[in-house]
């Protein structure tokens, strides 16, 4: 998909820009799926959890949803040529050395971490790197800061952290968030 098509039996599909892979993870009904290798997960840019909305959250919820399914009803906030924009727009702003080599830091504590047996990849620094400039972006900068990257390190790398296994009391998040504390920002 990272090459823009997709080939299904002997047929190659070209993928329209924009396109978006968004994928669900239900921890509780493993019933017909695998967990998947570390070489796909590492291929999705983020991991987002929701937990629970809040009580007064899921009241309304409710009765938002008790007559139908709204997602039916739903209408576009943006169109294609608005997510290309703002893609190329997020392309553009600047980033420094500096905090390319702290994001370096930032994997290369992952990957010295003993309680971990497989770090942050090199993608993985990649996409921190571009999911900063969005966040820049989305901030009015034209430029990328270290708060842009520790904003949103646990979302981008926490996934991707394989665990050594005598690490089995240790997340993932933890390692994300010891690497941030230990490695100075400039």
């Amino acid at each position: 998909m990272q090459e823009g098509r997709v080939t299904v039996d002997v047929h190659t599909h070209e993928l329209a820009r924009p396109f978006v892979v968004l994928a669900t993870q239900n921890p509780i009904e493993f019933e017909g799926t695998y967990p998947l290798p570390e070489a796909q997960v590492d291929r999705f840019m983020a991991r987002v959890s929701l937990g629970y909305p809040s009580p007064h959250a899921e009241v309304h919820m409710l009765a938002a949803h008790e007559s139908g399914d709204r997602v039916e009803h739903m209408t576009p906030v943006a169109s294609a040529s608005d997510l290309l924009s703002a893609q190329d727009a997020a392309i553009r702003v600047r980033v420094t050395d500096v905090l390319r080599a702290y994001v370096v830091a930032l994997l290369q504590h992952t990957r010295d971490d003993p309680r971990v047996e497989l770090g942050g990849s090199p993608r993985a620094g990649l996409m921190l790197l571009r999911a900063a400039k969005a966040h820049a972006l989305l901030a009015g900068r034209d430029h990328a800061l270290p708060d842009d990257v520790q904003a949103l390190a646990q979302m981008v790398l926490s996934h991707r952290m394989v665990l050594a296994p005598e690490a089995s009391e240790e997340t993932g998040e933890r390692v994300v968030a010891d690497a941030l504390a230990a490695t100075p920002a400039l």
